[in-house]
């Protein structure tokens, strides 16, 4: 049977990077994120940063790569971090804060979409559907960086398959129509 719909979507984001930018959007939801929106100072703000630091501290406990405890299991944080988002849309309307304007539950809404693409992209298993060279990128990473730099062969080579020759300023000096 074919795969229709989010299913047939690749899902490139593997869980180290899904852990990443589970950290990262949790620093900057509670930093920057409700000055950006405008809604510095306001019950906006303190639930976009509650909600930052929320997904911050589940994500601390969750079973992946940057987890610190890694206590919940990875599908159980997805899950989490869909039912986050739509708590997070729901939370203006839920308070009556939308009555204020469009600034107080914009980013709420802004938000949760933000996450919900991010979860679209996300591979449900924590490895990731990306094509190419997975295990050779994967050993690359664990190469040590000095001896990798210092220790092989030269990475680039010129079209002719030889080594490039490195450019000195005299190479770099026009030729003139006469020579």
């Amino acid at each position: 049977m074919k795969r229709t719909g989010l299913a047939n979507m690749p899902h490139p984001v593997d869980a180290t990077l899904h852990g990443l930018v589970d950290y990262t959007a949790g620093a900057l939801l509670m930093t920057v994120v409700p000055r950006i929106f405008g809604v510095s100072g306001t019950r906006a703000a303190r639930q976009i940063r509650t909600a930052g630091a929320v997904h911050t501290g589940y994500s601390m406990l969750t079973r992946y790569p940057l987890g610190a405890v890694k206590l919940l299991p990875y599908k159980a944080h997805l899950a989490i971090d869909a039912v986050g988002a739509l708590a997070l849309a729901a939370t203006p309307l839920v308070t009556g804060q939308y009555r204020n304007g469009r600034r107080y539950w914009m980013p709420h809404l802004a938000l949760c979409l933000f996450e919900l693409s991010s979860l679209a992209l996300t591979d449900p298993t924590g490895r990731g559907d990306y094509k190419g060279g997975v295990e050779e990128v994967r050993r690359s990473n664990m190469e040590d960086p000095h001896r990798v730099i210092h220790q092989t062969k030269v990475a680039v080579r010129a079209p002719n398959g030889r080594h490039a020759e490195p450019e000195t300023a005299a190479s770099r000096q026009p030729t003139t129509a006469g020579d």
